[in-house]
Parts: C-alpha cells; structure tokens; sequence
C-alpha cells in the first residue's frame, strides 16, 4: 500500500511499528496529512480517530497505563498541539509511555503571520521525556540516517530510563498528499531493557537498619505491583517493629497492612503518637492521595526517610529524605525483605490496634448516617462487581475512596500525576478499550461534564460503566477548611454547573439509570451492571448540605472530639 513521500512521515510510521507501537490515536487536520497517509498504510498500527485533541490525549494515557507499552498521538498544527498539555503532564508524572507526533509549518514560516503557525519546537518540553524535531528535508543519505537515528532515540525515550510521554515535531511543506510505493531503510535501533539492584555491601547495611530500627513504616504510593512485591511486604508486614501503609491507588489491599490512610490517622492524638511516630519512614511509587499523611510526616519528620525510585527522582516530599534508593521497588523488596530480622518492637502492633479502633466508629458513624456521600461510597464499595477495574475521578471520589476497607480484588486507578479533573473520563475510556475488561468511573457532576467531549468518540467500550455523584458543584470546597468559611465567595470554588446530567447522557445516546436514595441506589447499580452495547451511566444525587456535614461529623468522630 502506498505511503507518503513524505520521508520523514514514512519512516516513523515504520519505525512505530518495527519497534512494537500498536495503536496511533488520530485527530483530524490538513498539516498532518503526511502523517495519516503514513499510519493508515503502516501494517501493524490500529488507528484510530478522536476528534477533540484534549480527550485525545487523555484516551492514549488510559490505554498506555493500562498497556505499559507507547501509544501514539497524531495532530495538526498550531493551538491543536496546546491542547495535549493537560495529559502530557499526567502522563509524564504518572510515568506513562506517550509518543506525540505533532505536524508542523516549516520553521521558516514561523512568526509571519502564517495560518496555525506557531513556536510549536519544544512547546511542551517541560513535560516530556525528549523533544525532538525532525528534519524539513532529506534529499541526502546523511539527512536520511539523522531522520532515521532521531526516530530511534525517540521511540526508545518513551521506555528508558523510566517510562514518560516524548514529543516529535515534524515540519511538512506543501504539497501534503502525495503518496510513493518506495520503502525507507532505516535501521530499527532496538531496546534493551535492563534491571538495576542493590551493592551487596549496601544491602547489608540496609537489613542491619531494617532489623535494629524499633519503628519502620511502610508508605505505598500509586503504582500496579507484582505478586512478588506483594508477598514481600506481607513478610515484613509480620515483623513487629514494621507497619505498611497503603491507598486504593497503591492496589496492595491486604487484611495486614493499613489501607484506609485518612481514617486511621485521624485517631493520633498527643496520647499514643509517640507509639505511632516512624524512625525510619519507606516510600515507594507514584503520588499519595492523603494529605493528612503528608501533613503528619512533615511534622514528625523521621530521622530516617528512604525514597525507592529507578528514576531517582529525589521526591523529598516529606522534608526528611535521608537516602535516595535507585532501583525498582521490585528489586529493593526482593534484595531486602527476606533477610530483615523481628526484634521486641510493638510498633506494628500499636497501628493494627488504632486501626480496628478506627474502624469500630467508621462502621458505627456509617450504620447512623443519612443518605450522603459518605453512604454512597460505601455502598459502592460493597456492590461493584468484584474483580474489575475502578477508575476514581478528582477529587471527591479520589478521597472517600480512601476510608473504605477493599477486599474484593479491584484495581485502582486514578490521574493523581497532576490531580486535575479534565481528562478523568476520557482516560477511563481507554484504558476500558484497551483491557476489554469490566471498567467503572466514579466522577463527580463537576468532572463528568468538564469532559463530556470523552463521548465524542467511535471507540466507546460497553464494559464502562459510569457512576456520576452529584452533590450540585464541587462539594468538596465546603469540607475544605477556607473556602466553607466565606459563603459569598464559595460559589467561585464551588462553580455550580446548572447542567442537566440527564439531558447530556442522552444526548450522547449512552444509556441512563438515576439514583436518589438507598433503595433506588441499590436498583441502580443492579441495572448499571446488566449488558450493554454501549457505555451506561447511573447519575447519583445527593443533598449539597448534607454531605459535607455528615463527613465533618465522620472526622470528629474519628478523632474523639
């Protein structure tokens, strides 16, 4: 099938698919032409047409999260480059592999008043792994070898050192649609993965601290781990003088590590924090939800804080990093954990012990409690079809989620590398493409119509199922301390939206179920899960007043006050 003659277009689509990209997300445009003509023809590459570049972008980022591998990302000129930023920083600080592949005018038409010209070279290079620009022209062998080399390096980048998001910008000059039966010759460069780990005489000193410290704590940030990591933790999870620390978005929900965060730790109060304060704190993964823990170890500040990182980031986001560990957390455990010895600590004893008292009052506040927010998720938490995928919007949902015990085998995700709203759905979207699994957002009114254009889509899975909890606006700015205080000026932060959630499902044609109490809640979800062609929505109302009263009231009660 012929290709583009344009070069440069030509070969990275071959480059793509000689070097494992298998899906390119596709929006429309003149500039880009090249570029389509190429991927179209490329065997191997599924394309794939998403029309709003911003949901776009947040489409591949589900799908790379969920495939571990590069997706590409296809547009034209100009301000339609502007409108991947949002997923390129998530992607780049959720450490997932993105290649976008943007056309361009030539440089020399740049700041002429050309049409959808702009400084486009390097334009979302605080973001990505590598930026790199490939050339105008290759009319000689050493311009073609370069073409060819660049492409490498920046298919590569997309995996090594750490996965991340790279931008490749290619200037075309007209004519834009011709088309050749000629085959590049560039030579694949392939990838060599390769493991980092531990000197030996590091590691010693390393168990010899593990096993002599009285109180090391554990902190699980954001991440899908093996199930080797898994059972290491466990094994250290059995040491008296070791507690581990997780969040649904850590995906490690054991009966013996700590997994409700933000509800445990409102039970530490001057009488038993000198039991629960860490010597040695551990840190692992991607971001933490809970600022509560922040906000605690940023005042107990350990004297000893580890940071496993392959990337070696120096996220020092507890004040207190002490050592900077250069390897997988993988890696770390399995060198580690096994040789770790017990000594005659309770610490481990002292969390279990405040969790169950936690828990105790978390199950009493819930028997007691009105129809809200807080019910919601709990009864979400119990209903969701076990062994799925649940994809948690920012920010309300992200933080109820916390205070639920999980033990039905989902996986978490959720774009906390930026913790902005604008793509949550569009990123459920692909990832739910992209595993064929059973896949459910939990997005908040707010949230759910910012990014309704995630329905401008062909590619639409049937397993997602969407549950849109609205409590009339950004109802987490009235549990906030601040905004709640100054009612005059909460309808700024809160920004209702006075959108019909119904009309806007339907316009979409996706299939609408509404909940408004416990009894039509739990109907609801029944009829969210019965099969479908295509994705189905339960639009959950709750009274805007309620639930933030109810949730202060949770916390009060937590903390004996």
């Amino acid at each position: 099938m012929p290709t583009s003659d344009h070069l440069a277009a030509a070969e990275l689509a071959r480059l793509c698919a000689a070097k494992g990209i298998q899906h390119a997300i596709i929006s429309p445009g003149s500039r880009s032409a090249p570029l389509v003509i190429a991927f179209n023809a490329q065997a191997g590459i599924e394309c794939m047409q998403v029309i709003d570049e911003r949901s776009a972008a947040f489409f591949a980022l589900g799908m790379a999260q969920q495939l571990h591998a590069p997706v590409a990302l296809i547009c034209t000129s100009g301000s339609a480059v502007l409108n991947y930023g949002p997923a390129i920083a998530e992607a780049f600080y959720q450490r997932a592999p993105l290649l976008l592949i943007t056309a361009d005018r030539p440089e020399e038409l740049v700041d002429q008043g050309e049409g959808q010209a702009i400084r486009q070279h390097g334009v979302l290079a605080l973001h990505v792994r590598r930026s790199i620009q490939l050339p105008r022209t290759t009319d000689d062998e050493l311009a073609q070898w370069q073409c060819g080399r660049m492409i490498n390096e920046a298919i590569g980048a997309t995996l090594l050192p750490v996965p991340g998001p790279v931008h490749v910008n290619i200037p075309f000059a007209e004519p834009l649609y011709g088309t050749t039966e000629s085959e590049g010759n560039s030579r694949a460069i392939a990838t060599v993965m390769t493991e980092s780990f531990i000197l030996p005489e590091h590691a010693r000193w390393l168990i010899a601290q593990l096993s002599a410290c009285r109180s090391v704590m554990i902190l699980a940030g954001q991440g899908v781990w093996s199930k080797g990591l898994r059972d290491q933790l466990l094994h250290l999870a059995t040491l008296p003088q070791i507690t581990v620390l997780t969040e649904a978005t850590s995906n490690l929900d054991e009966a013996s590590f700590i997994t409700c965060i933000d509800r445990v730790i409102e039970g530490v109060n001057a009488r038993n924090e000198r039991d629960l304060r860490p010597d040695l704190l551990i840190t692992f993964g991607g971001a933490v939800v809970s600022k509560r823990i922040r906000s605690l170890m940023r005042k107990w500040k350990p004297a000893q804080h580890w940071n496993i990182d392959l990337g070696q980031r120096h996220f020092d986001t507890y004040q207190s990093l002490s050592h900077d560990i250069a390897v997988s957390p993988e890696i770390f455990f399995a060198q580690i954990a096994s040789q770790v010895q017990p000594n005659e600590s309770i610490y481990g004893e002292a969390w279990k012990m405040l969790d169950v008292s936690t828990r105790g009052i978390h199950d009493r506040t819930l028997a007691e409690a009105p129809f809200c927010d807080l019910t919601v998720f709990n009864t979400l938490n119990d209903r969701i079809p076990g062994d799925s995928d649940v994809h948690l919007a920012n920010s309300t949902p992200a933080r109820y989620a916390q205070l639920f015990d999980r033990l039905r085998g989902h996986r978490w995700f959720s774009n906390r590398g930026t913790s902005g709203i604008d793509g949550c759905t569009s990123t459920a979207l692909g990832a739910a493409f992209a595993t064929k699994k059973l896949t459910t957002l939990i997005t908040g009114d707010t949230a759910f119509c910012y990014d309704s254009n995630a329905f401008w889509n062909e590619h639409l899975s049937p397993l997602l199922k969407v549950i849109v909890i609205d409590n009339g606006g950004g109802n987490i700015f009235r549990f906030i301390d601040g905004p709640d205080k100054n009612e005059e000026l909460l309808p700024w932060f809160e920004a209702p939206h006075g959108r019909s959630i119904e009309q806007l499902v339907r316009s979409f044609d996706l299939v609408y179920h509404h909940a408004s109490d416990q009894a039509s809640l739990e109907a609801g979800i029944d009829s969210l899960y019965k099969e479908n062609d295509k994705p189905a929505v339960l639009h959950i109302t709750t009274d805007a007043l309620t639930s933030p009263r109810i949730l202060r009231e949770y916390f009060k009660k937590l903390r004996g006050t």
